[in-house]
């Protein structure tokens, strides 16, 4: 069982790097350099951001990696064992043709039509980024529980019950709430965006989210009734979205008109951005490591406590990025363009973002609302599973079938053996990840301290490089 102080630092792993994925964004696009033209300008490359969170993906599927050599591995180790084989065999047939594990090339071809998805939203958050606060940023990103809710309706069939739609009510009030503070305070962190702009920014959040609910619904059709690892749906992800971007959309966005040195993207003129900024430089590889840290995060928070609580994690997120905002503004950098001013329409951004929380929880059925029939939740399978396998997906239909026999058997002999059975998927589950924590447990530590230190420096050198851009 995951320690409760190793489950403290995945929280804060999560918490850390989630936010300074948002904010390490933010702070290139804010950041100015020389252009292919010799103009100083702001780094505003909303696809160069897409590009590197991509590659930040494909560093998982190296972990994916580790994580089939150290099954192998097992597996041989477990070879060896007598007295179960036999009794596995039917149930664990069963169980590999109603989730079968594709091959390697086969996940990859399915896991493309998301990755594009994955790709669009992405580059349509990070122009809504552009012209917007971190914070309301990602408030506006919590709209995604009201298109997925909405498309898992149409799409998958699944039955939402009144709470859950009142859930969906209760966010897009919320995200009513936060634009509208957004529009009247001006708190844009971007001196150079008008409220025409910050409007554009908002409506191309939410459009995104739309997309990035697609893509969720998408990956749940097309890879129903398989088991593929989340590292390997990660990683293959970030490997055709940096495919894609390669060989279709930059040559693209190079040869279509448009007002970023005459395309509507210039890949040259952002690699002659990146060359003339060192601090563009580290920024760019802090955001790629991040990238990956923050998936790593993610994933052993899934593994130690469940889903639903790294949803409302992420709603905490928020809050962190936020308060990093006023923190920049009002101690670290006061008067650049990175942060955000406190207005009195801010309280209402807060209430706003309160209310969004508070929906998201009741979607999640963790707040009960009186009134609203709530379905029974099945406890006999839950009940037979151990803690740890709750926690890594022991078959169902292992545990059901070796119950059954042994509750049948007078002798308990084959319940011995199930009981033995189960032991050891936990405890080699449990040693897996424990052995994967061990590896990531120094790396969080160490890399939090040197990615908060040059995100200090980069906001610190946006106070002494300010320069006007040129028009």
């Amino acid at each position: 069982m995951v320690c409760c102080g190793k489950t403290t630092l995945y929280i804060l792993g999560l918490l850390i790097f989630g936010s300074l994925n948002t904010m390490c964004t933010k702070l290139q696009f804010e950041m100015t350099s020389v252009g292919i033209n010799g103009d100083v300008k702001h780094f505003m490359k909303p696809w160069f951001g897409t590009l590197t969170m991509f590659m930040g993906m494909c560093i998982v599927l190296f972990i994916h990696f580790i994580d089939v050599f150290i099954d192998r591995m097992r597996a041989k180790r477990r070879q060896g064992r007598e007295g179960y084989e036999a009794l596995l065999q039917q149930p664990q047939n069963q169980q590999k043709a109603e989730n079968a594990e594709p091959s390697f090339w086969k996940a990859g071809i399915l896991i493309l039509l998301p990755a594009m998805f994955d790709l669009i939203a992405t580059t349509m958050s990070f122009v809504g980024l552009l012209y917007n606060s971190a914070s309301v940023w990602q408030m506006l990103r919590g709209s995604m529980i009201i298109f997925s809710a909405i498309f898992s309706v149409c799409f998958l069939g699944r039955k939402l019950y009144g709470y859950h739609w009142f859930g969906v009510f209760m966010c897009v009030v919320a995200i009513c709430l936060v634009g509208a503070a957004n529009i009247m305070s001006g708190s844009s962190a971007t001196s150079h965006a008008s409220t025409g702009l910050m409007v554009f920014g908002m409506i191309m959040i939410v459009a995104s989210q739309v997309i990035q609910s697609l893509q969720i619904v998408t990956e749940e059709k097309l890879l129903k009734g398989y088991t593929i690892a989340p590292f390997h749906i990660v990683g293959m992800e970030g490997v055709w979205g940096t495919l894609i971007l390669f060989i279709l959309v930059f040559p693209l966005l190079y040869v279509i008109p448009g007002k970023d040195e005459g395309s509507a993207e210039n890949t040259l003129d952002t690699m002659v951005m990146i060359e003339n900024n060192k601090n563009l430089q580290i920024m760019i590889g802090v955001y790629v490591v991040s990238v990956f840290t923050y998936n790593m995060a993610g994933m052993l928070v899934t593994y130690a406590l469940s889903a639903v609580h790294r949803t409302m994690l992420e709603a905490t997120r928020t809050a962190v990025i936020w308060v990093c905002d006023l923190i920049i503004q009002y101690f670290i950098a006061p008067g650049s363009n990175f942060g955000e001013v406190w207005t009195a329409w801010s309280w209402l951004q807060l209430f706003g973002f309160l209310l969004l929380v508070l929906g998201q929880a009741v979607y999640s059925d963790l707040v009960k609302v009186p009134g609203f029939y709530y379905p029974p939740k099945p406890q006999v399978v839950a009940m037979m599973k151990s803690p740890a396998s709750v926690r890594c997906n022991v078959p169902e239909e292992t545990i059901v079938f070796f119950t059954l026999i042994a509750l049948s058997n007078s002798k308990c002999e084959l319940h011995n053996v199930a009981r033995k059975e189960l032991a050891y998927r936990d405890k080699f589950i449990e040693e897996k990840l424990l052995c994967f924590s061990a590896l990531t447990l120094r790396f969080f530590t160490v890399y939090t301290s040197i990615e908060v230190v040059l995100v200090q420096l980069a906001i610190l050198s946006l106070v002494e490089d300010s320069v006007v851009p040129s028009t």
